[in-house]
């Protein structure tokens, strides 16, 4: 697999373990592929998506697949502030423009960032006032996920479950003008509602980012006037 593994300076087993098939959707029987149309998922190997952002902002997001050309999902951002009454971010499908497959809404008076997958609203909780994790409970996966910090700069994060085996990852471009980064996904059987979560929960969680640290600059900068 290509997906980064990570493991301690004395070689010893990742951090990050794949987890088996059986824990993850859709079940490990595997269909075969039909004599026409797209191939089987590929079981075996991450599934990486590219996201794209429209400008320097990233008020507009594209979401391809593997092959960089086919657009899958698309972001956009409320212009509004964070007391506004409509949901901060949209998550739709070229497919079916109009129709929402999740959103997520910021608050100034609380950590907890509401999102909706397909209209159920979750709720993507801190994990503690000193950490940047959120977890939320998984429809779609039956458990408790958790997105968290990782990388040299702490600009990649990584879903992983209760196990700490892996399920997704988001590494940054950092240094890209139009590439935002890729998302990771552990095996290319998760699909549908699943793959939905794994794009709504980890864009939002790269916003938040996005405004922690906008929130960081400008305090510096006020405190350096």
């Amino acid at each position: 697999m290509d997906h980064k593994a990570r493991s301690d300076d004395k070689g010893q087993a990742p951090i990050y373990p794949d987890p088996p098939n059986s824990t993850l959707p859709p079940p490990a029987s595997k269909p075969a592929a039909p004599s026409a149309g797209p191939p089987a998922p590929d079981y075996n190997t991450p599934r990486i998506l590219h996201i794209y952002r429209d400008g320097l902002t990233h008020r507009h997001i594209t979401i391809t697949d593997m092959d960089k050309s086919h657009p899958l999902y698309q972001m956009d951002q409320n212009s509004g502030s964070r007391f506004s009454s409509k949901p901060h971010m949209t998550i739709s499908q070229p497919s079916s423009p109009g129709t929402a497959v999740g959103t997520a809404t910021f608050h100034s008076w609380s950590r907890t960032i509401d999102l909706e997958f397909h209209g159920r609203a979750v709720p993507f909780e801190s994990e503690g006032l000193f950490t940047r994790a959120y977890a939320y409970a998984s429809p779609a996966f039956g458990e408790r996920l958790r997105w968290e910090c990782d990388g040299v700069w702490g600009a990649d994060l990584v879903l992983v479950n209760a196990r700490k085996e892996w399920i997704a990852r988001f590494d940054a471009s950092l240094f890209s003008m139009s590439k935002t980064g890729k998302i990771h996904v552990v095996h290319g059987g998760i699909t549908g509602a699943a793959l939905d979560e794994i794009v709504v929960s980890g864009c939002a969680m790269m916003q938040h980012e996005r405004r922690r640290r906008a929130s960081s600059a400008g305090a510096a900068g006020g405190g350096g006037a």
